[in-house]
């Protein structure tokens, strides 16, 4: 890297106060040490050439110290924080997350790895006493090839919604050298389109590829409002322009729309029969008591008559 006079004198009076722990408040006293915690990543991590490499660093009890990356046997820091350093690194950045109030990640990334980018990269807590952790990156000479794959996010087998509901039916293909070119969406046999008069108006259709799997393109059928004609079978197909002869899955997942206005419909004139039933059964009930206690009465009359 090219770096002026000047440039070089910033960057190491910049670590030297970094090393003598920056900008301590004389009111703020930190009496925790900081300790690096387990990432669940190990201290090697292996990606094929032009994967997404990210190499894993949590801090607890950081305090005001702040965390830079170098890769040995170079000094100067690629990164401190989510700041970065070496301009020549254009494929570099560091995804930071706060996980408590005393523990976070600042996780090194490095975009479309390449064998030169393979070593021995360290994290490390600007202190006095240094403190720092390893990771090890082997970049593999081979590009990852996968068995292609297809799945309904959420779906096994079939999809119940209620009438007039919101619909989301998610897809997420994975090709062998990368991600599938694109993602359709058919209706029983017919391509899901917004020039369809039935789905004018009425869905929306997305597709992205996920930064944390960039293989893989997802894509999400939405449909506002359903209706009893959108019940049946939908299938979900990727494809792959750029290589033909690849031969892409496809998965399907059956939906049903609940009617539950008629249900509600039936519900509530069986709840007014049975209230009708109950008024009627009441009325003669209380007719069943009022000529009970009638003929008592004549019975005690006729008994004093007759006294």
């Amino acid at each position: 890297m090219i770096c002026t006079l000047e440039k070089w004198k910033y960057i190491y009076s910049m670590i030297a106060v970094l090393n003598l722990g920056v900008l301590s408040s004389p009111t703020y006293h930190y009496t925790d040490t900081p300790r690096f915690l387990d990432t669940g990543q190990g201290y090697n991590v292996t990606v094929h050439r032009d994967q997404n490499a990210e190499l894993a660093c949590k801090i607890e009890n950081i305090g005001p110290k702040q965390v830079a990356w170098v890769k040995k046997p170079n000094s100067f820091p690629l990164a401190i924080d989510t700041e970065i350093f070496d301009p020549d690194k254009k494929n570099i950045r560091v995804k930071y997350e706060k996980h408590s109030k005393s523990s976070q990640s600042w996780n090194l990334v490095i975009e479309h790895a390449q064998p030169s980018d393979s070593g021995v990269y360290e994290c490390q807590v600007t202190s006095k006493i240094p403190l720092s952790f390893d990771v090890h990156l082997h970049v593999l000479d081979s590009p990852l090839i996968l068995e292609p794959s297809i799945e309904m996010v959420g779906v096994k087998d079939n999809k119940i919604v209620n009438l007039y509901d919101p619909l989301t039916l998610t897809c997420n293909s994975t090709g062998s050298h990368g991600p599938p070119d694109a993602i359709d969406w058919f209706f029983e046999g017919n391509l899901v389109t917004n020039r369809d008069p039935h789905w004018r108006g009425r869905i929306v259709v997305t597709k992205r590829i996920q930064e944390e799997h960039p293989y893989s393109l997802l894509s999400a059928l939405i449909i506002h409002r359903t209706e009893m004609g959108d019940q049946g079978r939908y299938i979900c197909r990727s494809t792959t322009y750029t290589d033909p002869n690849t031969i892409m899955p496809t998965i399907s997942a059956e939906v049903m729309i609940l009617n539950t206005k008629k249900n509600q419909k039936r519900r509530d004139d069986e709840s007014k029969k049975v209230q009708a039933f109950t008024r009627n059964t009441g009325s003669g009930v209380h007719m069943d008591i009022l000529a009970f206690f009638i003929l008592a009465a004549i019975a005690g009359i006729i008994q004093l008559e007759n006294g």
